[in-house]
């Protein structure tokens, strides 16, 4: 008797459940030519093509034992090195000192390392001395690279300009001098013509005040040009003056002023856990997803939104190429991180690479 006679209406209604993944994998393993793309139901179509092989119950189920213990990464492409610039703001000079930007970057890291990445974490800089290292950082990545850069720290908005603040920025009359642009990040990683970059800025994103900042209004005219060679994401972990927040009440910052905002108090370093931000706890749980980067942060924006803290993030997408975190890179990633440690050496205890 054949496949579909004898395949019980339980078993039956399984298959049809199957992820078209597992289809794929089980379609691998009984040596069938099947293309599932566009197709609605590929359990249905696969016991088809099951059935007229000739396969019997027991060895569709001993595929499917097999498919469930098979993980089978998928990969789109093999770039010239894969490297993350994490950078942590968290001891602020005149702003309020934040809980979690270093154990979210340590987080981030130790993951990314897992997936092949080489990973920077630059701490607590100002303005001038995170570009400088940013820079040269950049200028040693080759070409047709992957180059993931993340933020966590005290942030602003003004006029849809997003900036990243150093920790001597003041609380009042900022200026473009105390920041670090999006648009400045954007123009420098351009210089390495990425085949993917993925920016993503867990920050407030407070809008400035115009009267007691009037220097930074002053300077919108200044605010730096720049082009994208190849698939860019960026991703805010909160929309247009919203505020970010932490998996755990310790910090919760609505205005950057130091006297108001929460500061880190004696014995709170005891309650925080890794990956501490809703948004870098929604993202290291899911970087081990065997999905595109797009489908990673589409996952990753979706948890963050059933948070029991109101964020809602935001994805800029260009480029409509796939790309994975697992995509593994041509060559050996060992001379350039020999370079990129020389080169971190300049920043004393600000820099660490692995």
């Amino acid at each position: 008797m054949s496949l579909l006679q004898t395949l019980s209406y339980q078993d039956y209604k399984s298959i049809r459940n199957l992820s078209t993944y597992q289809c794929e994998v089980i379609a691998r393993l009984a040596d069938l030519k099947i293309t599932f793309d566009g197709i609605k139901n590929s359990g249905e179509v696969l016991v088809k093509y099951l059935d007229r092989k000739g396969y019997s119950v027991q060895e569709y189920k001993e595929f499917l034992i097999t498919a469930q213990n098979t993980k089978t990464i998928t990969t789109y492409y093999e770039p010239h090195s894969k490297v993350a610039i994490l950078i942590a703001n968290d001891k602020y000079e005149h702003l309020s000192k934040l809980a979690t930007p270093s154990i979210d970057c340590e987080s981030l890291a130790s993951n990314l390392r897992n997936l092949g990445f080489i990973t920077v974490i630059i701490r607590n800089s100002t303005s001038s001395t995170l570009k400088s290292n940013i820079t040269k950082v950049i200028d040693l990545i080759p070409e047709d690279s992957y180059c993931f850069i993340f933020y966590a720290g005290h942030g602003c908005e003004l006029c849809n300009t997003k900036c990243l603040l150093g920790i001597d920025c003041p609380t009042e009359n900022i200026s473009l001098s105390h920041c670090v642009t999006e648009n400045w990040l954007l123009r420098e990683v351009y210089k390495c013509k990425p085949e993917l970059c993925i920016l993503i800025m867990d920050m407030c994103r407070m809008c400035l005040d115009r009267e007691t900042n009037p220097n930074i209004f002053s300077s919108l005219c200044c605010i730096e040009e720049y082009a994208i060679h190849s698939n860019l994401l960026v991703s805010y972990s909160t929309q247009s003056s919203k505020a970010a927040y932490e998996v755990l009440q310790i910090e919760c910052s609505t205005t950057i002023d130091n006297d108001v905002t929460y500061e880190l108090k004696t014995g709170d370093t005891d309650k925080i856990v890794p990956a501490a931000s809703q948004y870098v706890n929604s993202l290291c749980s899911r970087l081990t997803d065997n999905v595109d980067v797009c489908t990673l942060l589409d996952n990753v924006h979706a948890d963050v939104e059933s948070c029991t803290k109101k964020q809602r993030p935001i994805k800029v997408q260009c480029g409509v190429s796939k790309r994975s975190l697992y995509d593994t890179v041509k060559e050996s990633n060992a001379e350039l991180l020999d370079k990129l440690r020389k080169t971190c050496e300049e920043f004393n205890d600000q820099c660490d690479i692995f």
